[in-house]
């Protein structure tokens, strides 16, 4: 039996191992004996069934984390080819043209910056023909405007 195995394997086994022990090599087991003794083993599988369980539940919440990250991932990468495509980043080095504290303020007053739609819409034209130009290999799906 592979629990007998795993019972004598284990330095510091609990009291329900050393009963099951007990009772395992007990010669002349009793009914009631033998019922502790199924009642031991359903509760050794139910343990098994719970590990499995929280194994599969922290494999796919592994995977799910992942599958995030890879989406962050690849959002950053579609950022680096617009800022690439704006002339802000070389194309072969991905080294930014400008400074990083002139990039990074430029950036921040973008961001902080109170736009009207009207700006916003020529920004976007702008953009859009940008990568109209030279084919969009960038394709943001997020649906920002």
């Amino acid at each position: 039996m592979a629990h007998v195995d795993k019972v004598l394997a284990k330095t510091n086994p609990s009291k329900d191992d050393k009963l099951f022990m007990l009772l395992m090599h007990k010669p002349d087991r009793t009914p009631v004996d033998n019922r502790s003794l199924a009642a031991l083993i359903r509760v050794e599988r139910a343990k098994e069934t719970v590990r499995a369980g929280r194994g599969a539940i922290r494999q796919a919440a592994s995977a799910t984390a992942k599958a995030d990250r890879r989406e962050r991932d690849h959002q950053r990468f579609l950022a680096a080819g617009l800022m690439t495509k704006a002339g802000l980043l070389d194309s072969q080095t991905g080294i930014p043209t400008w400074d990083r504290a002139t990039l990074l303020g430029a950036l921040d007053a973008m961001a902080k910056a109170d736009v009207t739609e009207d700006q916003q819409r020529r920004w976007k034209a702008r953009g859009e023909a940008l990568l109209a130009k030279a084919g969009d290999d960038t394709e943001n799906t997020s649906g920002a405007a």
